[in-house]
């Protein structure tokens, strides 16, 4: 009978175990996913501007709509998704797009990822390779960019802790900080420092 006992409560704590395992790397799937598709998008958006050269209308309604429907081709998750437009411009060739992809978790939790990018037509023909730039909060992941290699490093709102003051933006594993105008060749990780 004892064995049976240990027997169910071994199996109890396997299954919450594979359970956490599973929570967790949706959310990374999800913002993997929302990121990869963000990208392309955008990617594929300012290449068929420029490979055309503009829109008849003269406005960005038509830019607006090839991004849309690019991101949509790109999205496969069972997801409500928020499209915000932060800027459009199809003379300068620039896009600035933020996505909210808000999603149910295993344990009917509703969670969102969140991603944000911004593409000047000028930096997508030189070619350059991508970098990540993420921030951390106490080690979980609070915001994370893809960015150009040689571009500016986009700093993320100042997260809040109870009862502590943000101070700043730590290079993770040096005695570095994030200063205004901070470009980034290569993936970068910032922590959260609090006093």
């Amino acid at each position: 009978m004892r064995h049976m006992v240990y027997g169910i409560a071994l199996l109890a704590i396997a299954v919450m175990a594979v359970a956490g395992v599973m929570i967790v790397s949706g959310k990374d799937v999800r913002e993997n996913e929302a990121d990869k598709a963000l990208n392309t998008a955008v990617e594929q958006t300012l290449e068929q501007l420029k490979k055309h050269g503009g829109y008849e209308i003269g406005n960005a309604w038509e830019l607006i709509a090839d991004f849309q429907q690019a991101l949509l081709l790109h999205i496969s998750s069972d997801a409500d998704l928020e499209v915000e437009i932060l800027t459009a411009d199809t003379e300068r060739g620039i896009l600035d797009v933020k996505i909210t992809e808000t999603y149910r978790t295993m344990n009917d939790r509703e969670k969102q990822a969140v991603c944000r990018k911004t593409v000047i037509l000028e930096e997508y023909s030189d070619k350059r390779g991508y970098c990540m730039a993420e921030f951390r909060v106490d080690g979980t992941v609070y915001a994370k960019y893809s960015l150009y290699q040689g571009s500016e490093i986009v700093t993320p709102p100042k997260p809040q802790k109870a009862g502590r003051i943000f101070r700043g933006w730590r290079k993770a594993g040096d005695s570095g900080w994030l200063m205004d105008g901070m470009v980034t060749e290569e993936d970068i990780a910032f922590e959260a420092v609090f006093e």
